[in-house]
């Protein structure tokens, strides 16, 4: 199809496959942009060797938290750690131009297990691991005790700025505890605490709950929480986020220096699967009495075609003060919405607009980009074996 980025159009073939063999999963991202003034191949997309390895966009064995082994190479795409007080729906993507290969992999045996996350293996960045036990889970006879879990966090990122001749190294550790309230068939419940203290900075807690209400007649998947925050001076919940690539080199330590009173906030979160049919995500944060302060990430895909169309859409907003802020696509925005036609079973039209960041090398800064991609989508669907 086309593409138009910022001012310039190119021709676009790109091969961005999705293959899921059970608990396997791998997918990759060829853009092929010619400049449609003759200008050959997009420089900004293959002006490093990096560029190359970045043709793999991920390959990923197991689920998250749903499965006993987890990984993923490659993008990251919503990576977190815990219940998120640290490290919640970080993405190694917000950059288009600067896509980073990353790891996440995770170990669940019941009574002990730990989770854990690599940002870039071009050079050392973003490094974090949460592992956790559950000391009473082969006790018998004490019921919902045996899921009683302790948790330990310590992130760090090597080098915000990209400079390496400069100190600004960032630690970040935490610690939680989780108890069962109720578990009966669907449905399930449970309290948390957390606590995170930022090296050389403040600290916080965060106590909240959980709910959860799994394959109700195959019709609804649905899990929630709500979270009361206590921010200490210098600190900042979740400093780990959507927009941290960006704030990284805004020198987002600077923000905290800003923090110079106690402060109390809210977080709450929802997301689950409608009839097998959509797919939804949303979280909502926001400091009391603070102007400017919510943040915003939302997330919804049909997971089959309705009608013969499909969509998908991904959205975060920071800076949020009053409704209209909401969905005003500006500076403070990642965005992602396709839409497609089901022309037959193998073949999707379809188009995407994308709203991310670029850095300017001129001006020192990163600035908005926003593309327009009109694409013919194959699909096949594989089988292996028999059940």
């Amino acid at each position: 199809g086309l593409a138009f980025i910022d001012d310039e159009s190119f021709f676009v073939f790109n091969l961005r496959t999705e293959l899921s063999f059970g608990k396997l999963g791998v997918g990759l991202d060829v853009p092929l942009r010619f400049n449609t003034d003759g200008g050959g191949l997009r420089n900004e997309d293959w002006n490093s060797t990096y560029d190359y390895f970045r043709i793999l966009r991920y390959i990923r064995y197991g689920y998250k938290r749903r499965t006993p082994v987890y990984t993923r190479v490659g993008t990251l795409d919503a990576a977190r750690l815990g219940h998120g007080f640290i490290m919640n729906y970080y993405t190694n993507e917000a950059q288009y131009e600067n896509r980073k290969i990353g790891l996440e992999f995770d170990l669940n045996f019941k009574v002990w297990g730990f989770e854990s996350v690599v940002s870039n293996f071009e050079r050392l960045e973003i490094v974090g691991g949460r592992g956790y036990i559950r000391p009473l889970r082969n006790m018998p006879n004490i019921g919902l005790l045996k899921r009683l879990t302790f948790g330990a966090t310590i992130i760090t990122d090597a080098d915000p700025d990209g400079n390496g001749s400069t100190d600004d190294d960032v630690t970040i550790g935490g610690i939680d505890i989780e108890f069962p309230l109720l578990y009966v068939g669907a449905f399930f419940s449970h309290i948390y605490a957390d606590y995170a203290k930022i090296q050389n900075y403040g600290s916080g807690q965060a106590v909240g709950i959980q709910l959860g209400l799994l394959r109700l007649g195959g019709i609804l998947n649905i899990y929630t929480k709500v979270e009361r925050r206590f921010l200490g001076k210098q600190f900042l919940p979740s400093y780990f986020d959507p927009f941290y690539e960006i704030d990284r080199f805004r020198q987002k330590t600077d923000l905290l220096l800003l923090r110079t009173s106690r402060e109390q906030g809210i977080y709450g979160e929802l997301f689950g699967h409608l009839l097998n049919y959509f797919r939804f995500t949303g979280t909502f944060e926001r400091i009391d009495g603070q102007k400017n302060s919510g943040r915003l990430h939302l997330l919804g895909q049909l997971s089959k075609s309705i009608a013969s169309f499909t969509a998908r859409a991904v959205y975060d907003k920071m800076g949020i003060e009053g409704f209209e802020d909401v969905f005003t696509i500006d500076e403070r925005s990642i965005a992602r919405l396709g839409i497609g036609y089901q022309v037959n079973p193998y073949i999707f039209m379809y188009v995407d607009y994308i709203w991310s960041f670029e850095f300017n090398e001129a001006i020192q800064a990163f600035e908005t980009q926003r593309r327009v991609e009109p694409q013919i989508s194959f699909g096949f669907p594989l089988a292996f074996g028999s059940k």
